[in-house]
């Protein structure tokens, strides 16, 4: 009885582990992805465009919106140039090791990649990330390929 009380709870321990760590190659909503932001129109200009309904697309199961339909065709074209690093998250607190949700009107475009960043508070990722951004971006890069085991920024 008592061996069977151990293999189960070991069991149990498993399952808890394995679904605790489940986590999501992109930020998650409940609406479009990345607050409906155009992704295309942050390598634009100094200012994202909020995307509309009519030029949305899915995409990796994001449902992405552009503000126009030229936005739209361009990532279609070459969808890896745009979608954001790190899958969305925090620049900053995914070089700590964390997995934060963003705010999307704080970015920065650094070696062709968008990077977003949280604020809270006082606290803005992007002035961290910029105190050191080329560890920021080696640790970031191997965070991310170790929380998803895969090379996909």
């Amino acid at each position: 009885m008592e061996i069977r009380k151990f293999v189960l709870s070991g069991v149990l321990m498993m399952f808890l582990s394995v679904a605790g760590n489940a986590q999501q190659k992109y930020v998650q909503s409940d609406g479009p992805a990345f607050d409906g932001y155009d992704l295309v129109s942050y390598f634009a200009g100094a200012k994202p465009l909020p995307g509309i309904q009519k030029y949305g697309v899915k995409y990796d199961g994001l449902t992405l919106l552009f503000a126009n339909m030229a936005n739209m065709q361009e990532f279609k074209r070459q969808p890896d140039k745009y979608l954001p690093a790190y899958g969305g998250y925090c620049a900053t607190a995914v070089s700590n090791q964390s997995l934060v949700v963003p705010n999307f009107a704080n970015f920065d475009i650094q070696n062709d990649k968008l990077l977003f960043f949280e604020t809270k508070g006082f606290f803005n990722g992007r002035t961290e990330w910029n105190k050191d951004p080329q560890l920021n971006e080696i640790l970031a890069d191997r965070h991310y390929r170790q929380t998803f085991k895969e090379g996909n920024k």
